[in-house]
């Protein structure tokens, strides 16, 4: 090849290279900024969806705060209408055609309804109407967003989902628990009547409540006789179910019995099988209500003097809280005059629990032996808000009962069961000290209350104030382990034991043992009465096991192989006799043969002591 050749070639080379590099770099270029237009246009495209997202957002929350006003609009509207009939109507009209999500702005909505009444119409609608698209969203928002108990609604839910969809409807009821899962199986069963009795009663089986299937059959059953309620009520009466579980169709049945014989009716509620003496008395004053007056007069003539008194107390008391003075004056004519008192009385004292200050400014309307009571109970109420002011009040009265002091024990007492501090301090600063029998009294009524919060303290006002020699007073130190001891605390009582006065030694130790014995720590018991003094120890070991034999014969019987003496006295001895002379007093649990072996665990003194009693017991 010759050197012009290479040189035109070399030369084609590098143009063409030169092209290929010139190529590169524009391709270069242009990819770069394809790139750069390619991220702006991104960025820009990311700002605009950002601004859409913050347009969205804002105009989404426009439009809820917008709608909750909307709604809330509605509702004003709705509940202006004068009957709840048109309210409900009103309520579905509004929510008929309405999506799942706007029920639920509805539904949130509704919780801000102030009065109760209108809440209740509303939130039944909307859940009824949610209900329909989604039961398990409705269930969702009774059970969480309400979480007490509400019955009305848990049955607005059931009965519309029982006809829906009766499987799921039991299969979401048998979720629930207690209360909750009862109310919806009433619910199924009485939208559900359309079923079988058998099958309804197999779905109360699989929910087991097969209780709730009988109650709602009988009650059924009693109100579809209605028109002869004394044929109702003996359906009610013999239909094994809780008659506490029917007060409401016992009470309509009442009702519609009062409508055929008027106020007879209360003789046939006394005269019932009711057992339980509660119900019979909420059954009586619901009757009594219409026109107590009327049904008062009717009491008062009735014969049998022990179902004369029932009634009326229980028209009293329900009348008295309305209006005593009218009730006052109705039982006036009363005969006997015994009774005439005890119904006083009983008038005085709900008048003493509802209007406590109009009751203390009335008290001369009552007669002498019918003001003490009342007046300690109305003292007693003012005193939870204003003990002192209470206690001020106390000579307004002093003409009407002579003597106050029964009186201002309530108050203080009210007062320590709030402020034990208070009450404790103002008897030790603040009242007359001259009276030791009345300052030792209060402090009894009130260092137990103390001592539940500060029992070292209430312990040391209790030994810095001797027992009165007179009088009838308890030792403060034995008062205060009596109560820490009945009350739970028995560890703290034990820790104070060491430091109670001598002369209540025995009684205070024999208290904490006791309770170590009902409480079946006997062994503990024992070793407790180890730390007295001879002299205490007869008698605290004597109260221990007569405890002992009556609340566990068996254990103490087993127990008496393992007793020791204690300090010259044979427990088993004691132990044993107290076993042989309880059976005749009480029911015996031990067999004959061991009352025989007892016996072998007995000394002389305690064999000749038995004799003595069997001899008397046989003659």
């Amino acid at each position: 090849m010759t050197q012009k050749k290479i040189s035109v070639e070399y030369k084609s080379g590098l143009v063409i290279a030169g092209i290929f590099a010139t190529g590169l770099a524009v391709g270069i270029l242009a990819v770069v900024s394809i790139q750069n237009v390619s991220k702006r246009n991104e960025h820009l495209t990311q700002d605009v969806a950002r601004v859409d997202v913050l347009q969205t957002s804002t105009e989404r929350a426009d439009n809820l705060s917008s709608k909750s006003t909307h709604i809330a609009g509605q509702f004003e509207e709705i509940f202006k209408q004068r009957s709840t009939a048109e309210q409900y109507q009103a309520l579905y009209n509004s929510l008929s055609q309405n999506t799942e999500q706007e029920l639920e702005q509805w539904w949130i909505q509704s919780q801000s309804i102030e009065r109760t009444s209108h809440r209740e119409i509303a939130q039944q609608v909307i859940l009824q109407n949610l209900t329909k698209i989604d039961p398990q969203k409705a269930l969702h928002f009774l059970l969480e967003i309400l979480p007490l108990p509400n019955d009305a609604l848990s049955r607005t839910i059931f009965s519309e989902w029982a006809v829906l969809n009766l499987d799921e409807a039991i299969e979401a009821a048998a979720a629930l628990a207690g209360a909750r899962r009862s109310v919806a199986l009433e619910a199924i069963l009485e939208t559900r009547d359309d079923l079988s009795e058998d099958r309804r009663l197999a779905i109360a089986v699989q929910l087991d409540r097969a209780g709730t299937y009988h109650k709602l059959t009988s009650e059924t059953e009693a109100l579809h006789n209605i028109a002869n309620p004394s044929e109702s009520w003996d359906i009610l009466l013999n239909d094994n179910v809780d008659d506490s579980l029917q007060i409401g169709a016992f009470v309509l049945v009442a009702e519609a019995w009062r409508g055929q014989i008027g106020v007879e009716v209360l003789s046939k509620i006394y005269h019932s099988r009711i057992e339980d003496h509660e119900i019979k008395r909420l059954l009586i004053a619901e009757i009594a209500q219409v026109n107590p007056a009327l049904v008062l007069e009717y009491a008062q003539e009735v014969s049998e003097e022990n179902e004369r008194s029932y009634i009326s107390h229980i028209i009293v008391e329900e009348w008295a809280s309305k209006d005593p003075l009218a009730t006052l004056a109705a039982v006036s004519s009363f005969k006997p005059s015994s009774l005439y008192f005890d119904l006083e009385e009983e008038i005085a004292l709900v008048w003493a629990k509802n209007k406590p200050n109009e009751l203390i400014q009335s008290i001369e309307l009552m007669s002498e032996r019918a003001r003490v009571w009342p007046l300690e109970v109305a003292f007693a109420y003012i005193a939870r808000e204003d003990p002192l002011g209470a206690i001020d009040s106390l000579s307004s009265i002093e003409d009407y009962v002579g003597s106050t002091t029964s009186i201002l024990h309530r108050i203080v007492e009210q007062w320590s069961i709030l402020q034990p501090d208070a009450a404790v301090d103002w008897i030790l600063n603040d009242f007359d000290q001259e009276d030791p029998i009345l300052l030792h009294s209060l402090l009894e009524d009130t260092l137990p209350s103390l001592a539940r919060h500060n029992p070292t303290k209430a312990f040391d006002i209790a030994l810095a104030h001797p027992t009165p020699s007179h009088g009838l007073a308890s030792p403060l130190d034995r008062t205060i382990i009596w109560h820490l001891t009945t009350h739970g605390d028995i560890e703290q009582a034990i820790s104070l034991l060491p430091r109670v006065r001598i002369s209540s030694k025995a009684s205070a130790y024999g208290i904490v043992g006791s309770s170590l014995v009902r409480k079946g720590q006997t062994l503990k018991a024992l070793e407790l009465g180890s730390d007295l003094e001879p002299q205490h120890q007869q008698s605290y070991f004597s109260q221990v096991i007569q405890v002992w034999a009556r609340t566990d014969p068996i254990d103490l019987y087993e127990s008496l192989e393992d007793m020791q003496s204690s300090d010259g006295q044979s427990l088993q001895s004691m132990a044993a006799l107290k076993l042989l002379t309880r059976r005749f007093s009480y029911q015996q649990r031990l067999t004959d043969d061991q009352l025989k072996r007892a016996r072998s665990f007995l000394n002389d003194d305690d064999r000749d002591q038995l004799q003595l009693i069997e001899k008397f017991q046989n003659r």
